[in-house]
């Protein structure tokens, strides 16, 4: 019976060393859970007046927990077809996600803008109270929900696997859809999208600066 590991590709080979960098997500887990074990519990409320402003609503449910198909997917696309962007992707969010973790821990910090009782009962507000008992209130500034959702956009219109620009602009308004849906599911506060955006684009113009070419000789 041939061994079914001899197909997986070598990781020590100049061309697979892309797959190093799946290595971002567990230790990202492991750190996260780690904070969130062994966190104080006290923090800092993340807050401005405008928070008042947005009303609580439940069907924001459904794009705030697209996220995570919307990041995985991402992920595996770039991992099958697009080598190059996968090692960027993954640079994108390991920095971003890092940069957070490290900044919660110095400075802990958490928004108490969750309703104390849903207005309605339905399955929209059913998934908010579950998402609520696993993710608490605290590590919310910056938002990685923010972070990872631009991360996302930019893999799929960076590549050059895509080609179609409704998937591209798919991908940007997905990404629009999520990050608005984390103040109207009260899990973030506006001034946690707003010290995410300029995190993001600075680490998009660094990873995806164009490269230099070589001048070619006459």
């Amino acid at each position: 019976m041939k061994n079914p590991l001899k197909r997986l590709p070598d990781i020590r080979q100049p061309e697979n060393r892309y797959l190093w960098y799946i290595l971002v997500l567990p230790a990202f887990l492991v750190c996260f859970i780690l904070q969130e074990r062994f966190g104080s519990g006290e923090y800092w409320a993340s807050y401005i007046p405008m928070d008042d402003k947005i009303p609580f609503c439940e069907y924001f449910a459904l794009p705030y927990v697209m996220w995570y198909p919307f990041m995985f997917g991402t992920g595996l696309f770039l991992l099958i077809r697009d080598h190059e962007g996968f090692k960027r992707y993954m640079t994108f969010i390991g920095i971003a996600f890092g940069v957070t973790l490290l900044f919660c821990a110095v400075f802990p910090n958490g928004q108490d803008l969750r309703p104390e009782e849903f207005p309605r009962s339905n399955l929209f507000t059913w998934v908010l109270g579950n998402l609520y008992r696993i993710d608490d209130n605290q590590n919310v500034l910056p938002s990685m929900h923010v972070l990872g959702s631009f991360a996302a956009a930019a893999g799929w219109c960076m590549s050059p696997m895509v080609k179609s620009r409704w998937i591209k602009l798919g991908a940007v308004i997905l990404a629009a859809m999520i990050s608005v849906s984390t103040v109207f599911v009260k899990q973030h506060s506006v001034l946690d999208i707003f010290t995410a955006l300029p995190i993001a684009a600075v680490l998009f113009l660094i990873i995806y600066k164009p490269k230099k070419r070589k001048p070619t000789g006459h």
